[in-house]
C-alpha cells in the first residue's frame, strides 16, 4: 500500500465501523492507522472483567470487503472474532 490519502483512510475507518458493527461488540471504541503498508486497527472492547486492547492488521481486503467482497469481509471477520474472543457480544 502507498502512503494513503486523506480519503483512503476515511474509507478504512468506514470499513471498519461496518464490520465491528457486524460483529456485534457490546461496547468498543476503535482507531485506525496507516502502518507497515498496512492498516492498523486498534480495537479496546469490553470483556467480563474489564477492558481489553487488541491490535489487528487489514491489506487492501479491508476496502474490498466494504465494497461488496463477501470471501473479503468473512475474511476478516474470522480473523478478528479470533483476536477479539474475550470480547462480549450483543
Amino acid at each position: 500500500m502507498a502512503d494513503p490519502s486523506e480519503a483512503d483512510l476515511a474509507q478504512a475507518t468506514v470499513a471498519v465501523a461496518t464490520l465491528l458493527e457486524g460483529m456485534r461488540l457490546s461496547a468498543h471504541l476503535y482507531a485506525v492507522e496507516p502502518r507497515e503498508g498496512q492498516w492498523a486497527v486498534i480495537v479496546e472492547c469490553a470483556t467480563g472483567s474489564g477492558w481489553q486492547r487488541v491490535e489487528l492488521r487489514a491489506g487492501p481486503e479491508l476496502l474490498a470487503a466494504i465494497g461488496g467482497d463477501a470471501a473479503a469481509r468473512a475474511a476478516l471477520h474470522a480473523q478478528w472474532r479470533a483476536h477479539l474472543d474475550d470480547c462480549r457480544y450483543d
